[in-house]
């Protein structure tokens, strides 16, 4: 039963959260380990899931692979783009359940239970849908995120101001330990983990000046402890289909 609750909780995972819910930008998420050799049949019944209890106009969930990190070979399972409240008013069937408990039963061998990530629309940008995307973890230290988030708010402005070609997200990660920052990174192909056009530095100069880049350097790598980076791979077959 204790599994149950924190696959299904689990199942949850990747929603955006809002701050002040004027949109939808809570999501929820976790991680799961499957029994080694039963990924294969793990996904096709997950599969079957979703096109089940998880499609148009349904509770959406979606579903990754860690293809790098600690993590490698885990699933990340959650669901996005909610209201605070969406939450309190979700309505599953006997049927619904019983089938993911089914899944978790046969499949799961170990899971990290949930947490809540709130977007955070003003220090993104130009967020996307992508097939692959970098997850990086920032543990920040107690008071320092408020001047992370403001140095990223900085960042996203020169982003602005010289056309910079990719996309990213931030949240808050809110039901977990201490002061952590998740930042996603939106990925067409791992030749997006090479350099871009321009470097935050470099757009940082160009926009701002370069009296204030070593200000800026040093405020990014003091206001957190460590970080832990991940590269993910959606699965579509695990994952609602995109709202028209």
């Amino acid at each position: 039963m204790i599994k149950r609750i924190v696959v299904t909780t689990a199942s949850l995972i990747f929603c955006t959260v809002l701050t002040a819910q004027d949109e939808p930008i809570v999501k929820s998420g976790g991680y799961t380990k499957v029994y080694r050799g039963k990924e294969a049949a793990f996904e096709k019944d997950v599969a079957s899931h979703v096109s089940k209890w998880h499609g148009e106009g349904q509770w959406n969930q979606f579903a990754s692979q860690v293809m790098s990190g600690p993590r490698s070979g885990q699933y990340f399972i959650g669901t996005t783009n909610h209201y605070w409240k969406d939450y309190d008013d979700r309505v599953t069937t006997d049927a619904h359940d019983n089938d993911w408990e089914r899944i978790v039963n046969k499949y799961v061998e170990e899971n990290s239970g949930m947490l809540y990530y709130v977007k955070v629309p003003d220090a993104s940008y130009n967020d996307r849908r992508s097939l692959m995307f970098s997850l990086t973890y920032l543990y920040c230290k107690p008071g320092d995120v408020d001047r992370k988030l403001d140095l990223i708010r900085k960042i996203k402005e020169a982003a602005e101001k010289t056309d910079y070609e990719r996309s990213w997200s931030i949240y808050r990660l809110r039901g977990g330990k201490g002061s952590v920052l998740a930042a996603v990174n939106r990925l067409d192909g791992m030749v997006d983990m090479g350099p871009a056009k321009m470097s935050f530095f470099d757009m940082w100069v160009k926009t701002f000046g370069e009296e204030t880049a070593s200000e800026m350097t040093d405020t990014w790598y003091n206001t957190h402890t460590k970080s832990i980076e991940e590269i993910h791979r959606l699965i579509d077959s695990m994952t609602s289909p995109p709202p028209n």
